[in-house]
């Protein structure tokens, strides 16, 4: 399912044990502390969620998800600072949805910061719609959207 996404440049795969330096690494770049998650999540999303690395001789970014009740929900979506503007997110971000689509995901969810205008704008570009405003989801005075697509059965990516 994956191999549509891999060229000579970039690969995208399934994250392994032997990944999570890389994406610890890639957390604390992308993340302040107050808002990053704990490595024991990130060793949970390797072993039990779906979780898929972005390579080309090194990680670029991941991101993690999993389906429940029909759902795939969007944990996180880490593109190192230095690589971003290439489309390492875009391309994580349709593998995982159709990843979430061949396990019977009919739509997506994900959590954003207000704040973070570049990920608002993907998701957007991506087919994202804007759902409710979550107010303090990050602490105090620090808001996130909630965004959503419809994934569409004949085309896992909803495109």
């Amino acid at each position: 399912m994956l191999g549509r996404y891999e060229d000579q440049e970039m690969r995208i795969r399934r994250a392994e044990a032997g990944d999570l330096p890389s994406i610890l690494a890639a957390e604390r770049a992308c993340f302040s502390p107050d808002l990053a998650f704990p490595p024991q999540t990130f060793s949970l999303l390797v072993a039990e969620a779906t979780t898929l690395v972005a390579e080309d001789g090194a990680l670029a970014g991941f991101v993690s998800g999993f389906v429940s009740g029909g759902w795939g929900k969007v944990v996180t979506l880490n593109v190192l600072p230095q690589r971003r503007g290439e489309g390492v997110g875009r391309r994580l971000m349709e593998a995982l949805e159709m990843e979430f689509a061949s396990q019977g995901a009919g739509a997506a969810l994900l959590e954003v910061s207000v704040e973070n205008r570049e990920a608002v704008a993907l998701y957007e570009k991506l087919g994202y719609e804007k759902v409710a405003l979550l107010e303090g989801y990050y602490g105090p005075g620090k808001a996130a959207l909630l965004m959503k697509k419809t994934l569409s059965p004949s085309s896992p990516a909803g495109k």
